[in-house]
């Protein structure tokens, strides 16, 4: 409703509202200095639109006007006497004389019957302004008045409808910048998104590897459990325990019937990470590398089956490098003999 209000200020201001609407601007216009502001520039605007337009009357109305009222006949005319006789005249007094248009000195006979004065034609002010050619001073003051009124309607309309539009323009911009921020937000929940999409597929395949590092060592364990169980079924296993010097017990489980060696200990000292033991085979042809022992998990080392050959009769442990040597760099903390049969 407010804003409604607001947009009476242009009629307000050139009298153009109905009386309802006027007590009810009135009303407001009290509590509302902005339409005041608005009211006094519209009305200020009015006047010189008006003031724009005004021109003076011609030099000879006011003389036209005076006669034509003399020349006017009574409102209340006496009524002409019966028959065609003329009328009595009082004792003493002339006939009146025919009335003529009273003409302003140097100006033409009136020739339009109306009593004013002289024709459109025949004016030399006619169609003339002051300041030169056009048509300011020959109009009537009521035409130019009303064009003048008409112009400040226009003008007040022209400002109601520029404050409206401004009005309108203002809640388009303010439209525009909350969807500009909304599409801000939603371009950056966007990035977030992606982002997180990104590390989630990252971390899928940190994962994905993960898997198939358990996958290549369930398939070895798998493949440990069963030659560990070749080697327990075969009818000449035999089982051999032996000390560490360096601290611990090896245990080794051997058949040469099924050519599988089981190496486990247990109690081995933890070595740095830049060394890990290493597991002999001592033959003829002198030691060569049968693996490498994992990380003790509860002082208990993974089992290691290797294939002995057959000229193969010692088992040795020593300390080498995390990633192993083809030939031993230490002396054997470990030196077994391995069962012939």
């Amino acid at each position: 409703m407010n804003d409604d209000l607001h947009a009476l200020s242009g009629a307000y201001a050139v009298d153009a509202l109905p009386y309802a609407e006027w007590t009810l601007f009135e009303e407001h216009l009290r509590g509302c200095a902005g339409c005041g502001t608005e009211v006094r520039r519209l009305r200020e605007t009015a006047a010189r639109l008006a003031g724009a337009v005004a021109v003076d009357p011609p030099a000879g109305l006011r003389t036209r006007l005076l006669a034509a009222a003399r020349r006017s006949p009574s409102p209340h005319p006496a009524p002409p006497p019966s028959g065609d006789a003329p009328a009595a005249r009082l004792p003493g007094r002339p006939a009146p004389s025919p009335i003529t248009p009273l003409t302003p000195p140097g100006e033409p006979e009136d020739t339009r019957g109306d009593g004013l004065g002289p024709s459109a034609a025949a004016r030399p002010w006619a169609g003339k302004g002051r300041r030169g050619e056009g048509w300011g001073r020959g109009l009537p003051v009521r035409v130019v008045a009303g064009l003048a009124a008409g112009c400040a309607a226009a003008a007040v309309g022209l400002g109601a409808v520029a404050i409206d539009a401004r009005r309108d323009s203002g809640g388009l911009a303010a439209e525009s910048r909350r969807l500009a921020e909304a599409n801000q937000r939603l371009t950056d929940t966007n990035r977030r998104l992606t982002d997180a999409n990104q590390r989630l597929t990252g971390a899928n395949r940190r994962l994905a590897g993960v898997n198939r590092q358990v996958a290549e060592a369930n398939q070895r364990l798998a493949g440990v459990n069963r030659q560990v169980a070749a080697l327990l079924a075969a009818p000449d296993t035999r089982t051999v325990r032996r000390p560490v010097t360096s601290g611990g017990t090896a245990t080794l489980v051997v058949s040469r019937s099924a050519a599988r060696l089981l190496f486990t200990s247990s109690g081995l000292p933890a070595l740095p990470e830049s060394r890990g033991y290493e597991l002999w085979l001592m033959g003829p042809g002198g030691p060569r590398p049968a693996g490498l022992l994992g990380r003790a998990e509860g002082g208990v080392t993974a089992p290691v089956v290797v294939t002995p050959l057959r000229g193969d009769e010692r088992v040795a442990l020593t300390v080498e490098p995390a990633r192993g040597s083809p030939r031993p760099t230490t002396d054997p903390i470990l030196l077994a003999d391995l069962p012939t049969t």
